[in-house]
């Protein structure tokens, strides 16, 4: 199944002891309509305060389940800012994280501009004068494949901080500015570190220069230029690498 979460209220999608997350809401629920202990496999963590339009996640329940009545039982349970769809049985071989092949993430914020209204979805950064060009200059300088050691608060992976993005394209959405990145996998606050980064490039606070520096610099030094959670999104997940390298009309 699917999960859409707005992430405001919520710790992050990872079950964390005395405080409020998505799995902790979704497992509670479903354990109470099965009437067994369920735990939920999911596509990744996000941050507190970040967003998913559609993360793949399963469980096992011994009982045979009418899916169509649970979901629909499962989203009148579920508190308003989370729900679920497209509930279906699955292989149990299917593991939503590790059969990843690539995911794609918006991040939407907006300058001078205040939407009161989308304030759990988009961030609003201050007002400041944003040269588009020199933005989109910024973001260009991610694609492709690097090191992003420099762009994630992780102090170790298994696989190394060498990632793939296969494309990045800015929209302007109705006075604030969408951000689309597609990648075959992103680390802890890495979106947000690029963000950040690109923003200030935007803005006139740094340097394409200085950005292809913090990029390429080592020995390693995090970037502390972390845009606001509220603006991330998780779009969709791919399990498929043909789907994954093709062009994306959403964008």
């Amino acid at each position: 199944f699917f999960l859409s979460f707005l992430g405001s209220s919520y710790f992050g999608m990872q079950r964390q002891k005395g405080k409020a997350t998505v799995q902790q809401k979704v497992e509670e629920t479903l354990s109470s309509l099965t009437g067994e202990d369920i735990e939920i496999k999911y596509s990744g963590r996000t941050d507190a305060g970040v967003s998913a339009a559609a993360m793949p996640a399963a469980f096992s329940c011994s009982r045979e389940l009418d899916c169509t009545r649970m979901e629909s039982l499962l989203n009148r349970r579920l508190p308003k800012d989370i729900a679920v769809f497209g509930l279906e049985r699955c292989d149990d071989s299917f593991k939503p994280r590790q059969d990843s092949v690539g995911k794609r993430y918006s991040y939407t914020f907006s300058l001078k501009r205040k939407f009161p209204l989308r304030c759990h979805s988009c961030a609003y950064l201050g007002d400041y004068d944003l040269d588009l060009d020199a933005f989109k200059k910024a973001l260009d300088c991610f694609k492709g494949t690097h090191d992003f050691s420099n762009f994630t608060s992780k102090e170790e992976d298994v696989g190394g901080f060498v990632r793939n993005i296969y494309s990045i394209e800015v929209n302007d959405d109705d006075g604030a500015y969408r951000v689309e990145i597609v990648g075959d996998g992103f680390m802890t606050y890495q979106i947000r570190l690029m963000m950040g980064y690109a923003i200030r490039v935007g803005i006139g606070r740094a340097s394409l220069d200085e950005l292809k520096e913090a990029l390429e610099r080592k020995p390693r030094l995090v970037t502390h230029y972390k845009a606001p959670a509220e603006g991330l999104c998780l779009e969709e997940v791919y399990y498929d690498e043909d789907e994954l390298l093709l062009p994306h009309p959403h964008l």
